[in-house]
């Protein structure tokens, strides 16, 4: 009886570690590639990104070919510096070009998505809306779904709305979903408490982003859905100043 049960409990850690897999997750709100001052700061995050070896990147507040950034395709300029793949949503057009986010991969990826959510602080179904990016990603032996958003910096009313839309999406979701972005609320608050009821938060509480200079609110977040997330190796807040918000990173072991 011993000797079976002592193969089950083999065969289970076995079968957890083929299906598992060990990735660096991060979620930088970018500030169009300019600092705090407004001064352009595209080419030396690009660099930061190459050297953070992410294997997944959340983008928010990226602008593709806007006078007011030179006219650059951000999105692309990131992927040619850093060799990586990648996906942009626009949440509309602007200035010449439009404004959106965007996720860079060291991985393809397929089943690219702009799933709007709502954009208001009454709910209301013919609201205004903004982009939630998803994408597929065959990474090593897990096929996970990838996401970023930005959340209304508005309100709380308004991101709560918007985060029963996420639950809503990702609730029956059987693969592994990695959540990022800058969603404009702290821990405790309704619009975090309700997201959390399906995903877990890879970071503390003191992971704090925003401002740059002198943070003092945590507001960006990597999330996985609960289940599959198997250990946080490392969460990390970077101190560099390329935006007005700080990038943060988790290890992750994910799996089934």
């Amino acid at each position: 009886m011993k000797t079976c049960l002592s193969f089950l409990i083999f065969f289970i850690i076995a079968v957890t570690g083929l299906n598992a897999q060990s990735l660096k997750v991060m979620s930088y709100n970018i500030h169009v590639g300019q600092d705090a001052s407004n001064a352009d700061q595209l080419k030396e995050l690009a660099q930061f990104l190459k050297s953070s070896k992410a294997d997944l990147i959340g983008l928010q507040e990226v602008d593709s070919v806007c006078n007011r950034s030179g006219k650059i395709d951000q999105m692309k300029f990131l992927a040619e510096q850093t060799g990586m793949y990648y996906a942009y949503a626009r949440h509309f057009a602007y200035d010449g070009g439009s404004y959106g986010i965007g996720m860079l991969s060291r991985y393809p990826l397929t089943e690219v998505k702009d799933q709007r959510i709502i954009l208001t602080s009454d709910g209301k179904s013919d609201a205004a809306t903004r982009a939630l990016l998803t994408a597929s990603v065959a990474a090593g032996n897990s096929r996970i779904t990838f996401a970023t958003v930005h959340l209304d910096y508005r309100d709380s009313d308004s991101r709560y709305a918007q985060s029963e839309e996420i639950v809503d999406l990702f609730r029956d979701h059987t693969e592994p979903v990695i959540l990022t972005g800058d969603f404009n609320a702290r821990p405790g608050t309704k619009e975090l408490i309700n997201i959390r009821t399906i995903f877990t938060d890879t970071g503390s509480d003191s992971a704090i982003t925003f401002p740059a200079v002198k943070p003092l609110n945590k507001i960006d977040y990597i999330m996985v859905s609960k289940g599959h997330l198997l250990k946080v190796k490392k969460n990390q807040v970077f101190p560099v100043l390329y935006s007005d918000h700080l990038p943060v990173m988790s290890v992750i072991r994910i799996g089934k």
